[in-house]
């Protein structure tokens, strides 16, 4: 499939999604929803997403610790360009983080972006764990859900937490193994041309380097301080947001709700998986018994609080620090000069 017909391919989803979304509603009820949401919950809302960037960005200086020491002001600038495009060119758009990183401090490319993959470890781990501890004891409110339902979601609860715990103890046994592992890699690409050869090579070597942090308790705790903070600042300002709409909603049901938005933002439409967020996280609400253009309006605002918030942070940063393509493309070809992982240019 190529490049052009797969950007396409998202595009039409994104659209057809949207379109979905947006015919199912009766936008006079949307707008009266709209209007009687209270203000301050969603600022304070849109101020714990923004401080979920902080906490990014010191995890970020944890596993960088293998590779390069890192301020934490050009970390949390590229956490900001990389989450604040989100917004405007859809979640492929995080891979501008790594780069940005690379070019504020000299370091290789394959270097940070193997602590980025790491980081999506943390991460979904934490957000599966959270998601599937709370569906095996969920109870929705009212009627919303059948007993038969109910147990298959906490069934999809159980699973979900067994294929994390193996996904975590693959992890460690690959870092256990990885100077077998890493000399095999070198061993049967060595024919290979060395310009698609080295990148990779450099990867595999830093993901290395950045999984030492499993098996490092000091760096682990740390690591797994930030990322409680991460998902607990998203949490509560997802509980923020429907307290906005004046329901009682428990943090329970926060985090069924936030699940579900996760899963719709998995999808790499443009505007923050426009469509795909909105169309998941009203569904959601749907399941809690929800009126459906109730929990479009929410839907909506969330996806505003979550997406729209950091964006300003990462306008301001790119612009400042004025990122250029050919300066990315002079990035990646000196992955090409050496084989050798190194820390810095």
């Amino acid at each position: 499939m190529s490049k052009k017909f797969k950007s396409l391919l998202i595009l039409a989803v994104g659209i057809g999604l949207a379109v979905w979304f947006v015919r199912r509603l009766d936008w006079d009820v949307v707008l009266v929803h709209l209007g009687r949401a209270r203000i301050w919950p969603l600022i304070l809302a849109a101020g714990l997403i923004n401080l979920t960037m902080l906490s990014r960005s010191l995890r970020w200086q944890v596993l960088l610790e293998p590779i390069a020491r890192v301020g934490l002001r050009n970390l949390f600038a590229a956490t900001s360009i990389g989450f604040g495009g989100i917004f405007v060119f859809g979640r492929t758009f995080e891979i501008a983080r790594p780069f940005a990183l690379s070019l504020r401090e000299r370091l290789r490319p394959s270097a940070t972006l193997a602590t980025i993959l790491i980081e999506r470890v943390f991460d979904t781990s934490a957000v599966v764990l959270l998601f599937s501890v709370n569906l095996l004891f969920f109870h929705p409110s009212g009627n919303a859900l059948s007993g038969q339902n109910l147990g298959t979601i906490r069934l999809l609860g159980g699973l979900f937490l067994a294929g994390i715990c193996l996904a975590i103890a693959t992890l460690v046994l690959l870092r256990l193994k990885s100077a077998p592992l890493l000399a095999w890699l070198a061993r049967a690409t060595a024919a290979r041309p060395r310009g698609l050869v080295t990148p990779a090579l450099n990867l595999a070597g830093h993901l290395s380097e950045g999984l030492s942090v499993l098996l490092n308790g000091r760096a682990l705790r740390r690591c797994l301080f930030h990322t409680a903070c991460v998902w607990g600042l998203v949490t509560t300002a997802t509980w923020l947001t429907l307290f906005a709409f004046q329901l009682d909603l428990s943090v329970s049901h926060a985090i069924f709700v936030l699940g579900f938005g996760l899963i719709g933002s998995i999808v790499p439409t443009p505007g923050g998986s426009a469509g795909a967020f909105h169309g998941a996280t009203s569904k959601g609400l749907e399941f809690l018994g929800m009126e459906t253009n109730l929990a479009a309006s929410i839907a909506i605002i969330y996806h505003l609080v979550a997406f729209g918030s950091p964006f300003l942070f990462g306008l301001y940063f790119l612009v400042r620090d004025g990122l250029s393509f050919g300066q990315l493309r002079e990035m990646i070809a000196s992955e090409n000069q050496t084989g050798t992982p190194e820390s810095g240019a």
